[in-house]
């Protein structure tokens, strides 16, 4: 009798011995601490490298940044990681800024920091070999090239010479300073006294005066024009260089 009720007692303390041992099991691997991955600064000046020039990248920029804020590396858990920038409150200018950026760890989100970094850009733009006054016209002579540091990815200044041949001058040009795109326009091909055939057509009928140019102007403009056979000024719209149309 005595013998059996010792292997039930084993039995009894068998069973809840396995239970207590799987409970510890599970208790342990809950308070253990996770592995951790580190964030590198690199890894964030990578992320905003790659949002500003994917947002404003041009090929002919150079660009770079340099993290100010953090300044060591940020301890995460581990999983496969994913840095957001979220979108730019200073637009595309460059210089110190300030960015918002998302962390994500198996795409979940688990929070914002704040990076605060240096951006620079540089490129290559066309500038005047000498002073250069209004109304001049450009030639390939009056062109170099420069590399300038730009006040923003989206700035204005002409990047390629060839864009500047053949435009005139708006404005003073200073030697070596990057040309805008608002300093240039196209050359009118009609200036204030040229002579100019006048048309009026309808139909089959084509009526011709000779005239007189009161303003400069571009193709498709419009202008006063004065007839010197009456006498008589008109608004006509500019055809080519010398020929002007009036409606009848």
């Amino acid at each position: 009798m005595m013998c059996k009720i010792f292997v039930i007692g084993l039995l009894v303390f068998s069973g809840a011995w396995w239970l207590d041992a799987e409970s510890v099991r599970a208790a342990q691997s809950k308070s253990a601490p996770q592995g951790e991955q580190s964030i590198a600064v690199a890894d964030f000046e990578q992320a905003v490298y790659s949002a500003l020039t994917r947002q404003y990248g041009r090929p002919q920029h150079r660009v770079s940044v340099r993290i100010l804020y953090p300044t060591t590396p940020l301890k995460v858990q581990t999983g496969t990681r994913h840095l957001e920038v979220e979108k730019f409150s200073g637009g595309a200018r460059t210089g110190r800024r300030s960015f918002r950026v998302g962390l994500f760890i198996n795409r979940q989100y688990i929070k914002t920091l704040n990076v605060v970094g240096e951006v620079r850009a540089q490129a290559t733009v066309a500038a005047p070999t000498r002073w250069i006054k209004p109304k001049e016209v450009m030639i390939a002579e009056d062109v170099t090239t420069m590399i300038v540091d730009v006040p923003s990815l989206t700035h204005d200044f002409i990047l390629h010479p060839e864009e500047v041949i053949g435009k005139e001058v708006l404005r003073p040009l200073p030697p070596r300073q990057p040309i805008r795109k608002v300093m240039l326009d196209d050359p009118p091909i009609i200036r204030k006294g040229d002579r100019v055939m006048i048309e009026a057509r309808r139909g089959g009928l084509l009526v011709q005066a000779v005239g007189l140019a009161k303003a400069a102007g571009k193709s498709g403009d419009t202008i006063s024009v004065k007839n010197t056979s009456s006498g008589r000024e008109v608004i006509a719209t500019i055809l080519s260089a010398g020929l002007v149309e009036v409606g009848f």
